[in-house]
């Protein structure tokens, strides 16, 4: 994997590791579609200043589909989950798509490197007393991301990074309005905070990423994102120090190969 991919996927990563445990408090009294949807404004401003590479009728339509998939439904179930069962338990479990993207992408080669980067992830999750109901979630999240992972990384190639972004943005922005209407928004800061850390830091990384990279390897850098959350967490615990560390073996592996 080239450096500067490399350097994207991990900015992804972090972002994506710390924005749950900046906004989850005002989940409690926030509808997820309306979180999503502001989530997404990140999402249009950003794609209106990274590159195009011009119109492209399937570029369109994969974006489309990816916002659908993994923009809606997926982001919708994985914000479920961290409500249900907290950050750790919505990033654990959402983080099956790890094994599922190799094996549906064809890249066995990265398979070992994916298990352990779940090893890791399991190991520095595993003191969490989540409710069985946000890992549910949080597995079907993965399903639903797996399928639009392709997908984007499709769009990307096609449209470049900023017609990808505005696009799935744009799709994601009026569909949430619509399932969200006359839902409920409080504690607006930290929603504004933690989406700008989440969708304008964390998801604008990983699409510029994908953009210069093998969007399996960057993701699979990019999903590391739990042992942020995990190691964030207090009081500070050395499963989750165990967990880093097999983890970063996993990641290592990942960059090697990929």
């Amino acid at each position: 994997m080239g450096v500067l991919a490399l350097a994207f996927s991990v900015i992804s990563a972090v972002a994506y590791g710390v924005a749950p445990l900046i906004y989850r408090p005002a989940l409690q009294c926030t509808s997820q579609y309306r979180a999503v949807g502001l989530f997404s404004l990140y999402s249009i401003a950003l794609g209106l200043v990274l590159p195009w590479r011009g119109f492209d009728p399937r570029g369109v339509l994969s974006a489309v589909s990816a916002a659908l998939l993994g923009g809606v439904v997926g982001s919708w179930l994985y914000v479920t989950s961290v409500k249900a069962g907290g950050a750790a338990v919505g990033n654990i479990s959402s983080s099956l798509y790890i094994v599922l993207l190799p094996l549906v992408a064809g890249h066995y080669r990265l398979l070992p490197a994916a298990l352990l980067v779940l090893l890791g992830l399991v190991v520095a999750s595993a003191h969490s007393s989540g409710a069985r109901r946000g890992g549910a979630y949080g597995v079907a999240a993965a399903v639903a991301w797996t399928g639009s992972i392709s997908l984007y990384a499709s769009a990307v190639d096609l449209l470049g990074p900023g017609g990808a972004l505005l696009t799935r943005g744009v799709v994601v922005f009026f569909a949430t309005l619509l399932l969200g209407a006359g839902g409920s928004v409080c504690r607006v800061g930290r929603l504004i905070l933690g989406g700008f850390v989440d969708t304008f830091v964390g998801f604008g990384a990983y699409t510029f990423a994908v953009s210069i990279g093998d969007y399996v390897t960057v993701s699979l850098v990019m999903s590391s994102y739990p042992l942020i959350t995990a190691l964030f967490e207090r009081p500070f615990m050395w499963r989750r120090a165990a967990g880093a560390s097999i983890a970063v073996l996993g990641l290592a592996l990942v960059a090697l190969i990929g």
